[in-house]
């Protein structure tokens, strides 16, 4: 074996991080490539001691569905294990699910819960059994990982003000800018209040827009269905519907085609390939917004990974905004071709993993901090956020954390 070999050869023994990262360097000045990932533990290191987890709904959901082939698609480039979990809107089981996951070996999860309540008591459990966490779209206003711990690593949701107002503006300048819009929400959730909020922003720039309706379909397509009959009757005259997520969407709109309301419109929230698919045909359904559920989900694993392999997440990757696009007639066939009908999903989630490329990890996908101030305006308990949030450095290294990824996000399939 000559000397290059056996480095190459013993440097996959190294297991800490911050080590590897040193070798490399001084394995790069003495000429020797080693490649990070196969040869210092990297993937391969994690491959033998890491396992991650995702608990959410249901696989049913068309969301949740592309949300879990996103993750598993993650877990097979980091070469990590992965196991899924279902608490189908049930509480007391998740809850259940989450205090089994020592035994099964899992030290790693992300996690939706079925209400934001439960995201302190899942974050708590997890810290006390060294579980990586992080919580997707729920969680209290005011509360963050900081008040827990380092397994806390982060909370991330799309902007929900905004995919709502930028939805609602596509719906209503379809219908002219005046008429009965109605309304279907989903189950009560901090999401839902905030696409709520987008979409009534919106209808503020529109005198002409009535907004009715509001009755939930709690995120499920059947129940929709049942809103929607009722909504037809009370509301003989409207011209638009908007829903706050796509299942709920197809679900008024079978109702609307049903009943020959084809002049009517409908809007939808989470970009899903049916929901893409009939806003491409430029007929009733004219706009979603989509968060890239298998994005989140991958992006979330490879956090959860580079945590898991040394990496300290800053103050401001805490708490984070990942990016989502409007779809409307003009890209709607794009974005479904991209996310959902490619034979492969066209991140390469290896890549944005900062521990085994860390000077040129890329997002490949807008992901901005989340101002606390901002984001809970309006909120009661203001007083209850983190004492670290109001330390005099934050505002600057929330500025420097928002260049950093601006400046690392370089490439994607909407760059």
């Amino acid at each position: 074996m000559s000397d290059e070999q056996k480095i190459k050869h013993y440097a996959g023994r190294i297991q800490n991080p911050i080590s590897r990262r040193v070798f490399t360097q001084l394995a790069a000045a003495a000429g020797i490539g080693v490649p990070l990932a196969s040869a210092f533990g990297g993937a391969a290191f994690a491959q033998k001691n890491a396992k991650a987890a995702t608990c959410v709904a249901t696989p049913s959901n068309d969301y949740w569905a592309a949300f879990i082939k996103g993750f598993n698609a993650t877990a097979t480039a980091l070469e990590i294990e992965a196991t899924e979990l279902y608490h189908n809107n049930d509480a007391a089981r998740e809850l259940s699910q989450v205090r089994g996951l020592p035994t099964q070996g899992v030290n790693m999860l992300i996690n939706t819960v079925v209400s934001a309540g439960e995201v302190p008591m899942i974050a708590r459990i997890c810290q006390e059994n060294q579980v990586y966490y992080s919580a997707l779209w729920e969680t209290p206003a005011w509360f963050s990982p900081v008040d827990v711990g380092p397994y806390f690593v982060s909370y991330m949701t799309a902007n929900s003000v905004e995919a709502g107002y930028q939805v609602g503006k596509a719906l209503f300048e379809s219908i002219g800018g005046e008429g009965e819009v109605v309304h279907i929400k989903g189950l009560a959730t901090p999401t839902d209040d905030a696409r709520t909020a987008g979409m009534m922003k919106a209808a503020k720039e529109f005198p002409g827009i009535t907004i009715v309706g509001g009755q939930r379909g709690d995120w499920v397509r059947e129940k929709a269905r049942k809103v929607m009959l009722s909504m037809v009757t009370a509301y003989p005259n409207m011209k638009a519907v908007f829903a706050q997520n796509d299942s709920m969407a197809l679900g008024a709109l079978s109702v609307l085609k049903e009943r020959g309301l084809t002049d009517v419109k409908v809007a939808g929230i989470d970009g899903l390939s049916e929901g893409l698919q009939e806003v491409a045909k430029g007929d009733q359904f004219v706009a979603t917004n989509t968060s890239m559920g298998p994005y989140q989900a991958g992006f979330a694993a490879v956090l959860l990974f580079d945590s898991l392999m040394g990496w300290k997440a800053s103050l401001p990757e805490r708490l984070l905004y990942t990016g989502s696009l409007t779809a409307t007639t003009a890209n709607a066939a794009e974005i479904d071709e991209k996310i959902y009908k490619s034979a492969e999903f066209p991140f390469d989630w290896a890549k944005m993993s900062r521990t085994l490329n860390p000077d040129s990890w890329d997002p490949q996908n807008q992901i901005v901090p989340i101002d606390p101030f901002s984001h809970w305006a309006g909120a009661d308990g203001e007083n209850r956020l983190n004492a670290a949030y109001r330390e005099g450095g934050w505002q600057a290294e929330f500025e420097r954390v928002t260049q950093l990824y601006a400046d690392h996000y370089k490439a994607g399939p909407f760059k």
